[in-house]
């Protein structure tokens, strides 16, 4: 009964958003992780994070270096990154990290470092940079920059990478964002990024929920290659993201608001535990699946889905959408949407 009651109590909370996406969520989830998952031995594999100089990225860095992984973190100020290593040398006392520029929003940069990485084998790449501005603003490339941070150039990277990661049988990482629930993939308004009226949360959740069925899209097209693709969103954390693009809610969350590390965990299970592996295409909160379209109206059709291939595939400047033998063969994989 007590069994019971304490199941019934944990999805009333998690209902209520707020104490499922908090840092009480996530001690409760906790209570349920299997602590041999993360027993692993990563020696002599090739992890790749984006924004790893501060916050999620930061945290799942560290976390990845502590299990013995060689860890590049991919930076677009260097100093900073540079600054980030010397710190989680000091915290982990790896010596397998290191850094390497990257403006995952210039497609030229993105090209130029997957290059670097392309002819090896990544074990893990995880897509963490991410950007939430407060006006509107154009790449070189001629996207909104939000857009080209969050999509395109995680787009771009996965596919020059890819076969360093079937060569590894690795995983791909995607960190979304809860915000994203909100929105309904809408290829033409994404690629817009709202004109005049620009609202950079907006955006934002919009580029966090394509990325979502990127994350899909991906897990169908390589299908049989070995890659395992994931999305997942870390929960509120106190990250200096919140912090400069969010202050009205950081002031009013903070006191409730999850560590780096904790809101880092899952990315780091996705990427190193063998109980992810092979589990491709998914969605993840705190280590389990989790629905994708909760809200009426935010389901995304097949045709949105193709329209958005197309669109990555045109913006990336590649003839088509990346292919594997594998997958292929295999067509695309629709979602099994859980709970």
């Amino acid at each position: 009964m007590s069994a019971l009651l304490s199941g019934l109590l944990d999805a009333a909370l998690d209902a209520s958003i707020v104490f499922s996406f908090d840092r009480n969520g996530f001690r409760r989830h906790a209570r349920g992780f299997e602590p041999k998952d993360l027993e692993v031995d990563l020696a002599g594999r090739t992890v790749l994070v984006t924004g790893a100089n501060s916050g999620i990225g930061r945290a799942a860095a560290g976390g990845l270096a502590r299990l013995g992984a060689r860890v590049v973190l991919l930076c677009r100020d260097e100093a900073r990154g540079r600054e980030a290593l010397g710190e989680l040398e000091r915290e982990t006392r790896s010596r397998t990290l290191e850094v390497v520029r990257l403006d995952v929003s210039d497609l030229a940069d993105v090209r130029r470092v997957a290059g670097l990485f392309r002819d090896g084998r990544v074990d893990a790449l995880v897509h963490n940079a991410g950007v939430l501005p407060d006006r509107r603003v154009t790449t070189r490339d001629g996207l909104e920059l939000t857009l080209a941070t969050n999509l395109v150039g995680p787009f771009l990277l996965t596919s020059l990478l890819m076969p360093a990661l079937e060569r590894a049988r690795g995983r791909v990482v995607h960190v979304s964002s809860g915000g994203m629930y909100t929105q309904r993939l809408d290829v033409v308004e994404l690629f817009r990024g709202g004109g005049e009226s620009f609202d950079g949360v907006v955006q934002y959740a919009r580029t966090k929920r394509a990325l979502v069925v990127l994350n899909e899209l991906f897990a169908g097209r390589f299908a049989g290659s070995g890659v395992t693709f994931s999305a997942m969103h870390p929960g509120w954390a106190d990250t200096p993201a919140v912090r400069t693009s969010l202050p009205r809610f950081h002031a009013v969350t903070k006191a409730i608001l999850r560590s780096p590390e904790e809101g880092a965990d899952t990315v780091v299970w996705l990427a190193a535990s063998p109980a992810a592996e092979g589990r491709s295409g998914l969605f993840w909160f705190d280590r389990a699946p989790a629905a994708t379209t909760p809200l009426p109206g935010t389901r995304e059709t097949a045709e949105e889905m193709d329209r958005l291939e197309a669109a990555l595939a045109a913006a990336a400047g590649l003839d088509g959408a990346p292919t594997s033998p594998a997958g292929e063969a295999r067509g695309r994989r629709r979602r099994s949407r859980g709970s």
